[in-house]
């Protein structure tokens, strides 16, 4: 099954927003990174609970701007360590989860710049 996280924001509606669609598993693992990450203790168990009830949908508009603005900090600063930590670059396996989490960074960065 796969995982929808919209990287959204309600007050922009005129600015187009991206969707990452990986499996669910790696959308819930992000999830959990950014968890563990967070600055904001309240935030984090907020997305503890995604990843406890394996939700299937995810969206930074669920959250106000400066919690969406710690979870794409999280994303674009923590989230590809985390990732060569558990499965790393120089095994050739890897390669796809890698290749799926730097399209996640690549649309949190732009989200920062949108």
């Amino acid at each position: 099954m796969s995982g929808i996280f919209n990287l959204d924001w309600p007050d922009f509606p005129d600015r187009d927003y991206e969707t990452w669609n990986p499996s669910r598993a790696a959308m819930l693992w992000a999830v959990e990174v950014c968890a563990d990450h967070v600055r904001d203790e309240r935030l984090a168990v907020s997305l503890r609970e995604i990843v406890a009830g394996e939700y299937g949908y995810f969206g930074l508009s669920f959250y106000d701007q400066e919690q969406a603005a710690e979870i794409v900090r999280v994303i674009r600063a923590d989230l590809k360590a985390a990732t060569e930590a558990v499965q790393p670059i120089a095994e050739p396996r890897n390669a796809i989860i890698h290749a799926v989490v730097d399209e996640l960074i690549g649309m949190a960065d732009r989200w920062v710049t949108a």
